[in-house]
């Protein structure tokens, strides 16, 4: 198999692992959330004081300012209490994206639907 031909199989790994945890992110939570959704509660919980500033999701969500701006607005508009807003004391301008207890518990939870579906997959990860 030429490089080539590995990227291309990888990709396509890639894309159907996505699917996969796309669709069980769906179903675990009723589909109230999308595999960006969760992402973004999985870096919010990484961070420092379960926060970070809007303008450094972009890059660890791999979505541009807009797309990441609408997907907050979207999980404020659907009143899941998953995330609260917070004013930056330095920068006003500026806002802080914090991960609520409720949105750890629901994370927890999706947490672990989608290691039992990678686990299915395990295969393909090693």
């Amino acid at each position: 198999m030429t490089y080539l031909e590995k990227w291309f199989d990888f990709n396509r790994r890639q894309v159907e692992l996505e699917a996969i945890l796309e669709e069980t992110i769906a179903e675990q939570s009723e589909q109230t959330l999308t595999l960006k959704e969760f992402y973004l509660l999985h870096f919010l919980n990484q961070a420092e004081s379960k926060s970070l500033r809007q303008i450094d999701l972009p890059d660890k969500l791999h979505l541009s300012p807009s797309a990441v701006s609408r997907m907050v607005a979207r999980l404020e508009a659907k009143n899941c209490g998953l995330l609260s807003r917070r004013c930056c004391d330095q920068d006003k301008r500026a806002s802080f994206i914090c991960l609520t207890r409720e949105g750890q518990t629901t994370l927890a939870y999706l947490q672990t639907a989608v290691e039992e579906s990678l686990a299915r997959k395990s295969n393909w990860l090693a």
